[in-house]
């Protein structure tokens, strides 16, 4: 059983989406299409994603978010860096909007770093699990996964990722560890490769809904 680092409950009246999955899940293409159907239904929709461009920018992430056999003290330098990136994101982008009402659709969140580090067999430290303390915890967080050798093609068919180098070790072991997470209730999966985008945005709209219905009361 996985037990990871709790985030802190929200106390405001909007709903963090987020949605995650590894580079060529369809996760992207899931949040535009999601995205979509909550303002034509009527609601504040903001989009953003993490980490920020400035944390992804760093040579650290650069040099080690997709690969999985530096040295530990390599890689909890760059959770350092995610880490903090994603609490001022919190903080000053997504609380901001949540607090208005609106809805924040979040492509990646702070599950990324949590399978990398599953993934590299790493533990949760005290340090990690107070730094995530202080993340909202999501609403709905959403795996969107497929084979990863689909996964792999639709890398393959963006014209400036068609000779991007791929750690393939790294990238199984964080789709069994977004698996594992899936199987723990922490994420609710779907598939992109057995259903459509537009069936897959249906779907995870209705989830969205269901829960601001519950949530009302109505």
């Amino acid at each position: 059983m996985i037990a990871l680092p709790r985030m802190r409950t929200a106390d405001h009246p909007g709903f963090l989406l987020a949605i995650e999955g590894t580079d060529g899940a369809g996760k992207s293409t899931l949040l535009t299409e999601v995205t979509q159907r909550l303002k034509n239904a009527g609601h504040d929709v903001l989009t953003t994603f993490q980490p920020t461009p400035a944390a992804r920018a760093h040579g650290i992430f650069r040099a080690l978010a997709e690969s999985g056999d530096a040295d530990p003290d390599l890689y909890r330098a760059l959770y350092l860096l995610t880490l903090g990136d994603r609490i001022y994101h919190v903080n000053s982008v997504v609380e901001p909007h949540l607090r208005a009402g609106g809805i924040v659709v979040c492509d990646r969140y702070l599950y990324t770093t949590m399978a990398n580090i599953i993934a590299r067999k790493q533990e949760f430290e005290p340090w990690f699990s107070e730094a995530a303390s202080r993340l909202l915890q999501p609403d709905l967080a959403v795996l969107a996964h497929c084979p990863l050798e689909l996964a792999v093609r639709r890398i393959r068919t963006r014209p400036e990722e068609v000779n991007r180098p791929i750690d393939l070790s790294h990238m199984g072991a964080v789709y069994d560890a977004f698996r594992r997470l899936e199987s723990a209730s922490y994420l609710s999966g779907i598939d992109t490769s057995s259903a459509g985008i537009e069936e897959c945005a249906d779907t995870v709209t209705g989830w969205v809904t269901d829960r601001l219905r519950d949530r009302s009361g109505s």
